[in-house]
């Protein structure tokens, strides 16, 4: 697919599931002063993720808005405390399903000015899921109320195959293939397929965003990466013909006891991209992060909520 290259590309951090107001600005990443307000009302974190993209175009400004995080008001608040404008929010992209991404859609849509804001989702994104523990333990997973979505104004936008936006210069993945032995979604994960409870491991509506910078290659942005971020990386290369990797941000599924065996295999793949930058977040866990600090110190960034990058 043609993704344009654009020059300049803003990230900011609206939800994630941690936040450090001591962390120092570093290279591409761009941390908020502190502010007396914010005793009384600070950025928070949850089990979630959020962010706005801005690009420029021919000196016209342009944003939308990848995930909502977990519940119905942290995106909104934190917009608010941050004193971050949503009010011309082009677009909505949901990388999948699950409440952590989708929960905040219906009270950041009244952020934005636009009668009608495009949902960009996969079809999958409206199956109720759930998630069996070991213990037999079951946690419901709500899927997006379309309805209710549609009353808010969002012009929902169901499709499973790649997409270029923004005048060709933001692609939406789609559906990602899964080329490598390795990674191989999220065992115990059951979707509802008209009213029976299937296996659904792979979460085939996960999607991820892709931007070219120009000169300097690919930032590519995951919500859970539940596809795998070595599979995402190699279908974003695929998709654009383009092998060079400036950055790679987001949640990429590696915490927690199921997903350790597969840390240091994740990591040596990342080391052969050899991205510029990687910023880790959300689901990304603890131990990954210490091994690509381990392996790869000068990529890491640290994220928290609130950071602005400027690819």
């Amino acid at each position: 697919m043609q993704l344009k290259e654009i020059d300049k590309v803003e990230v900011t951090c609206l939800v994630d599931n941690h936040v450090d107001l001591l962390l120092p600005n570093e290279q591409i990443a761009h941390r908020p002063s502190v502010r007396e307000s914010w005793y009384e009302r600070p950025p928070i974190a949850e089990h979630g993720f959020s962010v706005a993209v801005t690009l420029e175009i021919n000196g016209t400004k342009h944003r939308i808005l990848f995930d909502s995080g977990q519940s119905p008001w942290t995106a909104d608040y934190n917009s608010e405390v941050l004193d971050f404008d949503l009010s011309h929010c082009e677009a909505v992209i949901l990388s999948h399903g699950h409440i952590d991404h989708a929960g905040g859609l219906l009270n950041i849509r009244k952020k934005m000015d636009a009668q009608s804001i495009p949902l960009l989702v996969h079809e999958h994104v409206f199956r109720r899921r759930l998630f069996k523990f070991p213990d037999g333990k079951t946690l419901n997973l709500p899927a997006p109320n379309k309805s209710l979505l549609i009353q808010a104004g969002y012009n929902v936008m169901e499709k499973n195959s790649p997409r270029l936006w923004i005048d060709d210069h933001l692609l939406v993945t789609g559906e990602i293939a899964r080329t490598n032995n390795f990674e191989k979604g999220l065992p115990n994960h059951y979707s509802d397929v008209d009213g029976k409870i299937e296996s659904d491991p792979l979460i085939k509506d996960d999607q991820a965003i892709v931007l070219n910078i120009k000169g300097k290659g690919l930032v590519i942005i995951t919500g859970c990466g539940h596809s795998g971020i070595i599979n995402t990386v190699n279908y974003a290369m695929k998709l654009t013909n383009e092998d060079k990797i400036y950055a790679v941000m987001g949640g990429m599924h590696l915490t927690g006891g199921l997903f350790e065996s597969i840390i240091s295999r994740t990591v040596d793949e990342l080391e052969k991209h050899k991205p510029r930058f990687i910023i880790p977040c959300h689901c990304s866990g603890l131990k990954a992060t210490n091994e690509i600090a381990r392996r790869m110190p000068t990529a890491l960034i640290q994220n928290s909520v609130g950071t602005n990058y400027i690819f």
